[in-house]
């Protein structure tokens, strides 16, 4: 259906909890309309309407290296840099140029379902890896390398969203990316981290990188400004090893268009460069602290004994299991009915999986419908299961 009025994400009358995207309240207008003007007037003006510069705005490079550099200890140069329109086309690059028709991409079970779309459109192979509350388990993914190999087959790449992870809010241990790392040279395989939460950590530390772990060999990294800044800008990056950087922007896309979104790149490099990402980052925390908090605190206040959910650290979602019992398509229509959408969890599984599981943002709805929400989703779950045989709620941390 054609909306043209509607960001996607909107429904009226309903309290989604689908969409993990910012909340448009911070969206800085302001002060993009102040950097847009900026560019606009600068002698940079015609180089940011043309096209871009294949690896990107340099501007933009320089900032990015010099606060990843500063802020995790790296030592990037340009060369391990490139802008992209936003994380889904650098997911959509890679595929494209790293795997192809039929190579095997080893996924989370669950996973970040839009990446399963991606990938499936490029008709690869996608084989499912447990995981629990510490991210992904290193033992089952041994377990599905012997299984490739039994078949003769070899993975080209490992998708990973290691931080606060979609959908689940779980968060890879130190322990477990670096024997994920031993995995990955032993069998020589690519590890495509999707890093776009990082920056939203809203309780503790987050752990190094992939990239930092491996001082960047076998990683390709991506970061994005859709989740700190806007996703309508569609700017995020790449970080690599150079011969990686290098084939990236060699690439057919990047030669016959140019890079990636070069006003909207030129933009962002002035927002940043007058000061304004930090703190905005940090009002950021503080709003989605706020609603995870909220979140959680319905959850424990309303659900029905049974019914687990995870603690996310950071990030947008909280991932819900369910009793046993309870058939995920009916109940998304029961809540449906009553003015509540949520994500049913199959779809977040490469292979099958997620009957009793769902996924909840809590970064989109207005804080005042949060509760509200997560009360009309328990009082459905609550009708659809006999609660005298089951434990008591619990949350998994």
């Amino acid at each position: 259906m054609f909306s043209p009025a509607l960001p996607q994400g909107i429904l009226p009358g309903m309290i989604s909890l689908v969409f993990g995207h910012p909340d448009a309240s911070t969206l800085p207008v302001e002060d993009l309309c102040t950097s847009a003007g900026t560019v606009l007037q600068s002698p940079l003006s015609r180089s940011a309407l043309a096209y871009g510069a294949e690896q990107g705005a340099p501007a933009l490079i320089e900032y990015l290296m010099n606060k990843l550099n500063r802020e995790e200890g790296l030592s990037l140069t340009h060369d391990n840099l490139m802008v992209v329109a936003g994380s889904t086309a650098a997911v959509d690059m890679i595929a494209r140029l790293y795997d192809g028709r039929d190579g095997v991409v080893l996924v989370e079970a669950p996973t970040y379902h839009d990446a399963l779309h991606v990938f499936r459109d490029h008709g690869v192979d996608l084989r499912g890896v447990p995981v629990d509350k510490e991210g992904l388990i290193v033992e089952a993914l041994q377990e599905q390398l012997a299984a490739l190999r039994q078949e003769s087959k070899t993975p080209r790449l490992l998708y990973t969203v290691p931080n606060f992870q979609n959908p689940t809010g779980v968060t890879l241990t130190t322990a477990r990316r670096e024997a994920i790392l031993e995995l990955a040279r032993e069998h020589g395989f690519l590890i495509v981290e999707d890093d776009v939460y990082r920056d939203l950590v809203l309780e503790g530390d987050v752990p190094p990188s992939f990239y930092a772990l491996a001082n960047g060999r076998g990683v390709l990294r991506i970061g994005s400004f859709s989740k700190i800044l806007s996703p309508g800008l569609r700017v995020g990056w790449l970080i690599a090893e150079p011969e990686h950087i290098e084939r990236c922007v060699e690439c057919g896309v990047m030669q016959m268009g140019g890079g990636a979104s070069p006003f909207a790149a030129h933009v962002v490099a002035e927002y940043c460069r007058a000061g304004h990402l930090e703190p905005h980052i940090v009002k950021l925390r503080q709003v989605y602290r706020q609603r995870c908090e909220v979140t959680l605190q319905a959850l424990e206040n309303h659900m029905p004994a049974g019914v687990t959910w995870t603690h996310p650290r950071g990030g947008f979602f909280v991932w819900l299991t369910l009793p046993e019992g309870i058939q995920i398509g009916l109940l998304r229509e029961t809540a449906r009915a009553q003015g509540v959408l949520f994500v049913p969890g199959p779809g977040f599984f490469a292979q099958g999986g997620g009957e009793r599981n769902l996924r909840l943002a809590f970064s989109f709805v207005p804080l005042d419908e949060i509760e509200r929400g997560v009360a009309i989703l328990a009082q459905a779950i609550h009708t659809m299961t006999d609660t005298s045989a089951l434990p008591s709620a619990s949350v998994v941390e």
